[in-house]
């Protein structure tokens, strides 16, 4: 039973109570004036009912001066509270107290009076459940009124369905059919039925619950990804969602209806604003949003140590060799050209020491090995509904390759990659381990012009754990404290294949190099399904997803080599702009949790449209010293990326190239 509430106390106050104590529902009775019901059974059988406001003892006096009358009795709420209305929708039971008063009798006998809830906008079994009462009223044909008066007692159960719902809803507790038995002053019997009446003893409003996400649409500034899982957390943890009754789900509604209630003092409105944004931001899959960014970017390690032997080799006479490149620091970048190194080699006379060196520099067989790598970090902030992280990565690629002609060339080589990330504001972590195979050629021409093209499957496996904590008002009701730290564990894998196709013409000039470049690349990119394991009611479940991404690249490399006692010094310059062709499609998540009806309530996230516009420079100084008959080069350069939201990228570059 829920007793009585003083109206004077505020909505709000009620509201705070149920909060700090996570209450499933409270009762306010709302004043109204005394109800009475007077009901007349005459010795024919016929019975007839009157509503009466605090008349009844005068009402009823009157009728049983009537000699024709057998019995009248009155009813009324027992604790006088005729109107109630119940907070929330969380399965409350109310017990309805009824008392039965005899007015006057000219039998002797009994009579029963029945009750039960009926519903008026509200529906039996959907809004509530009911069980109804009765009172044993005993008849004495010596009682004319003027005495004590003969009471029963009667109580109807009534329980308050957890059905979600927007508006108010009523139902009352009315009198239903009764029967009664006596015996008249000359003996004879009388047996009837009292019929039931249709007038409200007890008038209950269920109150309109408080959607989640409309109260998060209340909210100034929310962050977009609270405001997109709102609704369907609501429905996770209404009636009949999987989540419903969990403590969770209980903080987050309690945190929604206090920012709703106009009536919520401010410092309390301001705490749950913050509970009810802070609990939808743990729920929220913005953290798994960031797998989108960091893909493309170990792709792109691999493609760019793919780059920097397919440039050796367009720059190079013959490709034999046994070569170590690329300690890179970030994997953005074009790969530097060795036709500075052919200047120093160039002679007119073919047949010269001079030009066997070269060729012994460049490579003495057809078949070359290779082995290069980078290293890289990045940061991205928080953008819409995805988030934030700073990550570092690594890769290295090896491989075999074959100059069938002078100018022809192809080859094999298999990488490996690794990525730490982690989310911002301590939300997770995220690692990945990438395995990638590729295949390339490309043919040179002696007018400057060549062409290259490759061929790359990446296989990578994360390992994403994310943050799940759920906060609570504290006593206070203006603070906020947590309900637990759950780490949600994910195992996503994504496939991605990757083609490229190239063009570069080499112009040199003395010792100049001028090389201008474009390219176009196709990446295709799959997102495997998969399901988040842990401790938390909001572990969820991700469908599959695709996206392609086509990419044109156009820009130049430009080099002036220096030639000292010490070495060759080569300062060099490039800079490309990118034009992607590519959208990113909305990530679709569900909570593993069923509801009651064996479905899965469903979260989409909106995924940012990746840039499609952006830039790259590159400054840096080379060196190459001969030792023997072989030339080690040394490069080292900063590059920096422009006009990229999605990610923050520099890079400090390093490569070494040692002909064996």
């Amino acid at each position: 039973m829920i007793a009585p509430v003083s109206r004077s106390r505020s909505l709000a106050s009620v509201r705070f109570a149920a909060c700090a104590s996570l209450l499933a529902a409270l009762a306010i009775p709302v004043s109204a004036a005394a109800y009475q019901e007077l009901v007349v059974v005459r010795k024919t059988g016929q019975s007839s009912s009157h509503v009466t406001y605090n008349k009844a003892a005068s009402q009823a006096a009157a009728a049983c001066a009537d000699p024709g009358v057998a019995f009248a009795f009155t009813v009324e709420p027992s604790d006088g509270v005729t109107s109630i209305e119940v907070e929330r929708n969380a399965n409350a039971l109310l017990s309805i107290p009824l008392t039965v008063t005899l007015g006057c009798s000219g039998i002797d006998g009994t009579a029963i009076i029945a009750f039960n809830a009926v519903g008026g906008t509200a529906v039996s079994g959907t809004d509530f459940v009911s069980t109804p009462g009765s009172a044993l009223l005993s008849l004495n044909s010596h009682d004319d009124g003027t005495g004590a008066p003969s009471t029963a007692s009667a109580s109807v159960s009534i329980s308050i369905l957890g059905t979600p719902q927007s508006s108010a809803r009523t139902l009352s507790v009315v009198r239903t059919e009764g029967s009664f038995q006596g015996v008249l002053a000359d003996g004879q019997p009388l047996v009837g039925v009292i019929p039931g009446s249709n007038a409200p003893i007890v008038g209950i409003t269920i109150l309109g619950s408080v959607d989640i996400g409309d109260a998060t649409g209340g909210i100034p500034g929310v962050d977009p990804a609270a405001g997109e899982v709102g609704t369907a957390t609501a429905n996770f943890c209404g009636q009949g969602g999987g989540g419903a009754g969990s403590t969770a789900c209980q903080a987050t509604q309690v945190a929604a209806e206090l920012v709703a209630d106009p009536d919520t003092p401010g410092s309390v409105r301001e705490a749950a604003t913050e509970v009810l944004e802070s609990n939808l931001l743990a729920i929220a899959p913005d953290e798994t949003t960031a797998i989108a960014v960091v893909a493309p970017v170990l792709a792109r390690g691999q493609f760019d140590n793919l780059a920097a032997r397919v440039a050796e080799l367009r720059t190079a006479d013959m490709g034999g060799t046994i070569s170590t490149g690329g300690l890179t620091l970030l994997s953005n970048g074009i790969p530097i050209s060795l036709a500075s190194l052919a200047v120093l080699n160039q002679t007119d006379d073919p047949q010269s020491e001079r030009n066997e060196e070269r060729r012994t520099l460049l490579g003495g067989t057809r078949l070359g090995m290779w082995l290069n790598g980078n290293l890289g970090s990045s940061e991205s902030d928080r953008r819409e509904s995805n988030s934030g992280f700073e990550s570092d990565t690594w890769n290295i690629t090896g491989g075999v390759d074959y100059r069938f002609t002078d100018q022809f060339f192809a080859g094999a080589a298999l990488g490996f990659s690794s990525l730490d990330a982690d989310y911002s504001n301590d939300q997770g972590s995220l690692d990945a381990d990438s395995r990638s195979v590729h295949v390339y050629s490309g043919y040179a021409m002696p007018n400057g012009f060549s062409f290259d093209g490759s061929i790359s499957y990446l296989r990578s496996d994360y390992t994403q754990k994310r943050v799940i904590e759920i906060m609570q008002l504290d006593g206070s009701g203006t603070g906020m404290q947590s309900l637990g730290r759950d780490i949600a564990t994910g195992k996503p894998s994504v496939d991605q294949y990757g083609f490229s196709f190239g063009v570069t013409y080499t112009i040199m000039h003395g010792t100049w190099t001028i090389a201008p470049q474009a390219q176009f690349a196709l990446v295709r990119t799959r997102y495997e399904a998969f399901q988040e394991t842990g401790p938390s009611d909001f572990n969820l479940r991700y469908e599959e997803r695709n996206n392609n991404n086509r990419s044109l690249s156009v820009g130049a490399y430009v080099d002036r080599t220096f030639a000292t006692s010490v070495g060759a010094f080569r300062p060099y310059l490039r800079a490309y702009y990118f034009a992607d062709n590519g959208a990113s499609n909305d990530l679709i998540t569900s909570f593993v949790q069923a509801n009651d009806d064996g479905g899965n309530e469903t979260l989409t996230l909106s995924m940012i449209e990746p840039d499609n516009r952006y830039g790259t420079a590159e400054m840096g100084l080379g060196f190459s010293r001969p030792i023997g008959t072989r030339t080690v080069d040394f490069n080292v350069g900063y590059l920096q990326t422009f006009s990229f939201q999605d990610l923050n990228r520099w890079a400090l570059r390093f490569d070494v190239r040692i002909p064996l």
